[in-house]
């Protein structure tokens, strides 16, 4: 097991290489890392550009977009995290995407980024994030599949998705609860509302006359108790 290449070096030591296929946004990131007072800056505005310099030179971390043509900002990841790519296989990576979905995010960590972070990006954000990669003591293991990951990334990631998982499952039963109770309410108050029709009661003058209010007002209470208890 190896830390990564970035890993306790200062700010000002480290030399970065940014892929990034939008020319404004990587005049944004060029000038941003630069008043971090970082050690170098190179800008890509392609995966194989940013290969090639990377594998005759290779920096102490990578900055890359996640969608880019022809080759992705995921498959760089997984090209340079191949155990035939030492040293440049312990290379730190960050993502920077405009669609930060779950499924993206769990896809990136589960192949060895380092982090994934969502435009727009403040300068804070990512000298945050670059402080964190730079004191992150997690080991780079070898994986049967020949290619190299951040040591117990994957049952992290699974922790997370049993989680998420079981949040999901605790709102669907709170919801079918909740329809359970309003079926049970409108049947109690269907139940009320076919009530019997009263007893004749008789009158002074020799008539009936039928109990009826009495009775709604107590049917009324017994509905409210039942629905409020």
């Amino acid at each position: 097991m190896k830390h990564h290449a970035a890993f306790g070096l200062a700010m000002d030591d480290i030399d970065v290489v940014v892929v990034e296929d939008s020319k404004p946004m990587q005049t944004i990131l060029r000038s941003t890392l630069l008043s971090f007072k970082v050690a170098r800056v190179r800008t890509f505005d392609s995966v194989d550009d940013a290969l090639e310099a990377s594998l005759a030179e290779p920096p102490n971390l990578i900055i890359t977009d996640w969608r880019m043509a022809p080759t992705t900002g995921y498959q760089l990841l997984r090209l340079v995290r191949h155990k035939h790519m030492e040293p440049l296989c312990f290379v730190p990576i960050l993502f920077i995407t405009a669609h930060g979905t779950r499924p993206l995010v769990d896809k990136a960590l589960r192949a060895g980024a380092h982090h994934v972070l969502v435009k727009p990006l403040s300068p804070s954000t990512l000298y945050k994030r670059i402080e964190w990669v730079l004191n992150d003591d997690r080991p780079m293991v070898l994986e049967h599949s020949g290619f190299y990951n951040i040591f117990g990334i994957q049952k992290l990631m699974d922790e997370q998705a049993e989680k998420v998982k079981s949040l999901a499952n605790a709102r669907i039963n709170h919801q079918t609860a909740v329809k359970k109770r309003a079926a049970v309410e409108g049947a109690v108050d269907k139940a009320f509302e076919k009530k019997p029709e009263p007893a004749p009661v008789p009158t002074a003058t020799g008539g009936f006359a039928r109990r009826a209010e009495g009775a709604k007002k107590r049917h009324s209470a017994a509905s409210r108790h039942i629905r409020n208890a």
